[in-house]
């Protein structure tokens, strides 16, 4: 309890004393840095104080990593049933920010811990003005949990790209509410949602693009969300964030954006309909991967139009 306590003051008074202004938010949260102890146990211990308080664990795999990279990432994602609830009263598209995801990944430095920020996330789908105290709290929260995960250098850096309002703009960017792709609709009449709910399910499993179902978290009985992820995929972006920043040491810097997978897809009800939808993907890369840059974008256009492809493709392959 003691250890808790040192290390959550700790985080807390490193967020204050940030020299980010307060209004600037990253993409994610690096919260510790040089971690001791073997990198399996670092995943073990954040789980379990996850857990400990109040987290649910939905599900805990290695991520991929760009070919020839000597380093490790996971992806643990998560749910605290209270906070959902919070963020979905703003209607089904709001479950875009949901579940959160922490990232333990190793750089030329050792071991890392770093999480999605919601203060970011939830300015993006929910408006720069909706539960800023909320999401402020949660970052905060969730920053001296995984501090008390293990002993290493707190750091608490906001990193991916720094923004300072929700809307993203520029190449690919918009409105959120623009971007919300439905990508299969059909009219919400007795067991509708529970069998569009299991037909995309079962597209998702019995594709043959080596997409893979990572979670499923249903929400009140009107929204479910399926995590899906591609080897190849993860690794291609992860290649992509870190480009501008390789170097000899450092092959794969762009495994810190791990917390960026799985993908959602989500199925709703909406003014008498059952919905199916994702994000249009070259504003989901948008959101989760700026700070590689323009010119990254611009070198892998393509990339996006074929992931979506993809998940519409396998979402819908059993529904009529």
């Amino acid at each position: 309890m003691k250890k808790l306590i040192v290390y959550s003051l700790m985080a807390i008074a490193l967020f204050l004393s940030s020299t980010v202004h307060a209004d600037d938010f990253g993409m994610y949260v690096k919260v510790t840095e040089k971690l001791e102890g073997a990198f399996n146990e670092a995943i073990k211990n954040t789980e379990e104080m996850l857990v400990k308080n109040g987290w649910q664990i939905l599900a805990s795999y290695d991520a991929s990593v760009p070919e020839g990279c000597s380093h490790k990432a996971h992806v643990i994602v998560i749910n605290s049933p209270g906070y959902s609830e919070k963020i979905i009263t703003h209607g089904v598209k709001s479950s875009f920010a949901l579940p959160l995801r922490v990232g333990v990944f190793t750089d030329e430095n050792g071991i890392n811990i770093s999480f999605v920020n919601p203060a970011s996330l939830n300015r993006t789908v929910l408006g720069d003005n909706v539960e800023k105290e909320v999401s402020a709290s949660k970052m905060k929260d969730l920053s001296a949990i995984l501090a008390s995960a293990g002993k290493g250098r707190v750091v608490n850096q906001q990193t991916g790209e720094v923004r300072s309002k929700g809307h993203v703009g520029g190449m690919g960017g918009g409105a959120f509410t623009d971007k919300v792709k439905e990508i299969y609709t059909r009219q919400d009449s007795g067991s509708a949602f529970r069998e569009i709910s299991g037909k995309v399910k079962e597209g998702i499993v019995s594709n043959t693009n080596g997409w893979k179902l990572v979670y499923t978290l249903d929400l009140g009985g009107n929204i479910t969300i399926y995590g899906v992820t591609k080897s190849k995929v993860e690794a291609r972006a992860f290649k992509i964030a870190g480009e501008k920043r390789e170097s000899k040491i450092n092959s794969c810097p762009g495994i810190d954006h791990v917390p960026a997978f799985p993908i959602e897809v989500i199925v709703y009800r909406e003014k008498g309909m059952v919905k199916v939808a994702t994000l249009d993907e070259m504003y989901r890369m948008k959101v989760y991967f700026e700070d590689a840059g323009n010119w990254a974008f611009m070198k892998n256009m393509g990339m996006p139009g074929e992931i979506e492809k993809e998940i519409t493709g396998m979402a819908t392959s059993k529904l009529k």
